[in-house]
């Protein structure tokens, strides 16, 4: 073997990477050759050295600098408003909503519970002294406000600004997906009453998502 391959073989050497032929040839070659001894010899002193060498931390001055140029660059990075508005908390609250949704309408579907006021309107019970739309606006509202509200007490997660605007966002994605589930779910039923009812599940989810994250994340603001 030559000077220049054992130089370049030698942290191989040292760190036993060699197969055994290759390390005996390396050996056979340093008992020869005191140049290529004293180059691995210099090289394990430097590896010594450098595992005793103690890595202290940086000034505190010089720590702080760099802390705040990082600070600087990261609030000059673009991100867009959609994705720097929405908080993993806010999905959460918008699946579980959709959740709670689909276990209410299990046990009170639709079209069930407009049949039922429908024939309670006919035998002039209480319900008939309502106007007819208010009644089926007010259901709708109940269908858009209380998955949105229970959802949001177990899945809602502490947040100091721009609670509105999440909560708004929040109701109007609810909103998307739950009101053409509900005109799938009422055939049959006069326009006027379904927009009537949608009209009343929008306003429950707009109005129920920013009272909640507005309320919910004062109060557990204030409690942490």
């Amino acid at each position: 073997m030559s000077c220049q391959s054992i130089k370049t073989n030698i942290p191989s050497l040292l760190t036993e990477e060699l197969s055994p032929d290759e390390h005996d040839r390396m050996l056979g070659h340093m008992k020869t050759c005191a140049l290529c001894r004293q180059e691995m010899e210099d090289l394990k002193e430097t590896w010594n050295q450098m595992d005793q060498w103690e890595i202290e931390d940086p000034p505190s001055p010089l720590k702080a600098k760099v802390m705040a140029f990082a600070r600087e660059e990261l609030e000059d990075v673009h991100i867009p408003w959609w994705l720097n508005r929405v908080k993993t908390s806010v999905f959460q609250t918008v699946l579980g909503a959709l959740g709670f949704s689909m276990i209410i309408y299990l046990f009170l579907p639709y079209d069930k519970i407009i049949k039922l006021c429908e024939a309670l309107i006919l035998k002039e019970t209480f319900l008939a002294f309502f106007p007819k739309g208010a009644i089926y606006f007010i259901l709708g509202l109940f269908y858009g406000v209380v998955p949105i509200l229970v959802s949001s007490i177990c899945f809602l997660k502490p947040m100091k600004k721009n609670q509105l605007i999440k909560g708004l966002g929040a109701g109007a994605v609810f909103a998307v997906f739950l009101v053409p589930f509900f005109i799938l779910q009422c055939p049959g039923f006069e326009a006027g009453l379904i927009f009537t009812m949608a009209l009343g599940i929008i306003t429950g989810s707009l109005s129920g998502g920013t009272g909640t994250f507005w309320g919910l994340s004062k109060i557990r603001v204030g409690v942490t």
